[in-house]
């Protein structure tokens, strides 16, 4: 065999599909009888051809990552003891071109159902780049300790080395710790160190998209994490005027759960009054909410407050919506008369287009004291016949399964009447076998 694939042409061998490949693999990877001399040298040769042609051969049968990181481990095993110089160098080079294969599956498809045994190897192995892809990936494997062992190759990066990574690699690392608690256990307070460092030469788009990134992460607050967002409220001050809507929702809403962050929340108020004219009712809506932590003693909060009171931007929230803003400002401005004069009598005319979600939003703002309005009780009362109808379906359930009940015993007593009727033919014909 060794001395065939030697002697083919690399054309011959890069043409070779896949199952071939990997079958030369398996037959080249013990060495030869002779190993000296021309035998040697011969298999050498056909070594190097063959993972040479590795790369191509995948490409051609559009392998999927768990097909490559397949191949990856078997190369990186192949005479991995050689100290073959050719053998070595075509190994690095073929190496690089699957991590590169590897790199723009993930970007394009993600890591699929590749494990995180297949994934750590890439993570351990890989250039820090397509490494912090590989991590990133991780976000879909689950909570378990195979998660958090693959994820500890972050240690492997300097921290300078991360914070110049490009912005897109570490959103996804953030986007991991948001899907994943056992990632973001590991590998948060890194990542939020080296965007803290990286943030000052970051878009704004792709600042706001962190920020509501790290909105979804379910551990606690670090210091790490916690420096990031004072950093983040520096540079998203230095260019409020210019922020899109979204942008503005997604660094309100985000900072808004932060204490420390309450000045710049307030500061970003005030953006909000200048523009609250041109906002979308939705993104108010939004705004209003992150804003909300304020409190009624913040002035240009009471000035949006006093806007949602006139009905101009009001009249364009649906149903649930509008119940959802009354949720928000019910604790906050629970006395303000022009508000629930104008929200009260709104959401009773439009108390059929409230869901279950928007019902629970009305009982939630008004089953106190205050605020009030006229036709309180009539709005309050619209809300529980969804409650009353599902006591009425649980009844229903429940005598459906009661006649399901029934309708088993019925079965199972025509069951015992059959077989007892069987029985009582078979003694017949025993005793009439018996007379004849």
């Amino acid at each position: 065999t060794s001395t065939v694939v030697a002697n083919a042409k690399d054309s011959e061998i890069a043409a070779l599909p896949i199952d071939a490949i990997e079958a030369l693999l398996g037959s080249l990877g013990n060495k030869p009888e002779d190993p000296a001399g021309m035998a040697l040298a011969k298999h050498m040769d056909a070594c190097v051809k063959v993972i040479a042609a590795v790369p191509g051969a995948l490409e051609k049968k559009g392998a999927a990552l768990s097909d490559i990181m397949r191949f990856f481990d078997m190369v990186l095993k192949f005479h991995a003891d050689s100290t073959e110089a050719r053998l070595t160098t075509q190994r690095i080079l073929t190496l690089k071109e699957l991590c590169e294969a590897a790199a723009f599956q993930i970007r394009s498809k993600g890591v699929g159902n590749t494990g995180t045994k297949a994934l750590g190897l890439l993570c351990s192995t890989a250039p820090f780049h397509i490494m912090a892809l590989a991590m990133a990936g991780l976000g879909d494997k689950g909570e378990g300790d195979d998660v958090k062992a693959c994820a500890n190759f972050i240690e492997r990066v300097s921290p300078a080395i991360l914070e110049a990574l490009p912005a897109e690699h570490l959103l996804k690392l953030a986007e991991a710790c948001a899907k994943s608690k056992a990632v973001a256990e590991t590998i948060l307070p890194t990542v939020s160190k080296a965007c803290s460092a990286a943030l000052p030469s970051w878009s704004m788009d792709d600042v706001s998209k962190l920020l509501f990134t790290l909105a979804k992460v379910k551990v606690a607050d670090s210091s790490e994490l916690a420096e990031l967002y004072s950093r983040a409220a520096e540079v998203a001050s230095a260019n409020l005027s210019s922020l899109s809507e979204t942008q503005l929702v997604k660094v309100v809403l985000t900072l808004s759960r932060v204490p420390a962050c309450k000045e710049f929340v307030s500061t970003a108020a005030g953006e909000v009054v200048n523009k609250m004219s041109t906002i979308a009712a939705p993104q108010l809506l939004l705004l209003t909410q992150g804003m909300a932590s304020l409190g009624s003693s913040d002035a240009s909060l009471m000035k949006v407050v006093d806007y949602w009171a006139t009905d101009e931007k009001a009249k364009q929230l649906s149903a649930d919506q509008l119940a959802k803003l009354s949720q928000v400002l019910a604790p906050v401005v629970p006395a303000h008369e022009g508000l629930w004069k104008m929200a009260g009598p709104r959401l009773l005319e439009q108390k059929s287009s409230l869901t279950d979600a928007g019902k629970a939003s009305v009982v939630a703002a008004f089953s106190g004291e205050a605020p009030n309005f006229e036709d309180k009780d009539k709005l309050l009362a619209a809300t529980k016949p969804r409650e009353r109808e599902r006591e009425r379906e649980k009844d229903r359930d429940g005598g459906k399964e009661r006649e399901r009940e029934r309708s088993r015993g019925r079965d199972d007593r025509r069951r015992d009447d059959r077989r007892r009727s069987r029985s009582r033919d078979r003694r017949r014909d025993s005793r009439d076998r018996r007379r004849r």
